[in-house]
């Protein structure tokens, strides 16, 4: 699965909808790289690369971390 940074994925063994999406950060080189909101709190979480490509699924992809991507890299916003 070809993935971008902010793009929200699905993670097939949580049946909580509030904890199952996950917003992509990077591909390492065994594992792959996400965000977790918990309970207010955002948890870097990692799993592994072939369980990301055979189970997980794509959803969509969040406009907010590109937002946030920009304003931590100095760039200005779009409008």
């Amino acid at each position: 699965m070809k993935l971008v940074k902010g793009d929200i994925i699905r993670n097939p063994w949580v049946s909580d909808p509030k904890l199952r999406d996950l917003i992509f950060i990077r591909r390492g080189k065994k594992y792959v790289h996400a965000l977790r909101s918990n309970r207010g709190l955002i948890e870097d979480v990692m799993f592994d690369k072939k369980d990301v490509d055979e189970r997980f699924t794509k959803v969509g992809h969040s406009v907010g971390f590109d937002t946030m991507l920009r304003e931590v890299s100095g760039e200005e916003a779009e409008k």
